[in-house]
């Protein structure tokens, strides 16, 4: 059963519409608030409880798999919540991106993926890129909580954040007493699993180098449309320059206009999206990134709209 569309408007925050990134989160909810953030909130089962439990602060879930998101909505609405929203895309680096430095009460992170492989070892919590995103994020005094069924994952967790100077971290804890249970947590139990937490607190805030631009996206001119010929040409283009990269994926067209499927990349965040090619009642062209599903801007979304650009003949991109 899928959630209403409704749900997801009220509950589902959407990055086009902010004015600004990070956004204000106090506009965001019906009053401002001490505010948490849960990263990778499954079916949002925990985050329901948590924030109907703990009424007078603001809670925002971060989770990719939109099956979470619709699952969480619907959590939400039977509890008629106010104090909770919810992101789609990767906690990796939305956590940092969309949070202003030390806005942050608590940071909660539950059975995450542990990245066994030593390839992946930097999306662990036990990498420098995440203990430097707690330290922007989180004022001082804030929390980060970790809880996992995997006992190495757990202590490779506490040994080093033990080691941040940044951090104040309690004894790991083994099969600890908790409020509230999601339903595959009391699953592992009856299987005889044994749980770890982590807790940590900040002793300072510090800010963090961070991805996102401030300004709105940018579109660009073109003298004419280009021909068909040109535009359908543009499929596989591949366009590189450091660790920004851009792929046109396919070509569309209907309504008038061409839609470019594209694909971005800022190192790892991942963004796919179109852009729209279109001609102008004055004269000339029109290449723009598309409103539906509009991509987060970053260097590589502007980089990959110019490179296009370029590539069909612009003169000048413009703010």
């Amino acid at each position: 059963m899928k959630a209403r569309p409704s749900l997801l408007h009220e509950y589902v925050w959407n990055p086009s519409l902010a004015e600004r990134i990070p956004p204000d989160w106090a506009t965001e909810f019906a009053c401002p608030a001490p505010l948490a953030v849960e990263v990778g909130f499954g079916s949002g089962e925990y985050l329901a409880w948590w924030a109907e439990s703990q009424p007078e602060w603001n809670f925002v879930g971060i989770e990719l798999p939109q099956e979470g998101i619709q699952r969480a909505s619907r959590e939400f609405s039977l509890r008629n919540l106010e104090n909770a929203k919810l992101v789609r895309g990767d906690a990796r680096y939305l956590l940092r991106e969309l949070f202003a430095s030390a806005s942050l009460e608590k940071v909660l992170m539950q059975f995450p993926m542990p990245w066994p492989k030593e390839k992946h070892a930097k999306h662990r919590v036990s990498s420098p890129q995440f203990a430097e995103t707690l330290v922007d994020v989180l004022r001082p005094g804030g929390s980060f909580e970790l809880v996992t069924d995997q006992d190495w994952y757990a202590h490779a967790a506490h040994d080093f954040l033990s080691g941040q100077e940044e951090f104040e971290v309690q004894p790991l804890e083994v099969n600890p007493p908790r409020p509230f249970r999601t339903r595959y947590e009391k699953k592992w139990m009856d299987e005889g699993r044994s749980f770890f937490r982590v807790l940590a607190q900040t002793n300072k805030s510090s800010p963090a180098k961070r991805l996102l631009l401030p300004e709105k996206m940018h579109h660009a001119h073109l003298p004419e449309l280009p021909s068909k010929t040109s535009i359908q040409s543009l499929v596989g283009s591949r366009f590189q320059e450091g660790e920004m990269v851009g792929e046109i994926k396919e070509v569309l067209y209907g309504e008038g206009s061409w839609l470019l499927k594209v694909v971005s990349a800022d190192e790892s965040f991942t963004q796919f999206f179109f852009l729209r090619l279109v001609a102008r009642e004055k004269g000339g062209a029109l290449v723009k990134v598309e409103d539906y599903n509009r991509p987060y801007s970053t260097p590589s979304v502007s980089f990959l709209l110019n490179s296009v650009a370029e590539v069909l003949g612009r003169p000048k991109a413009h703010a």
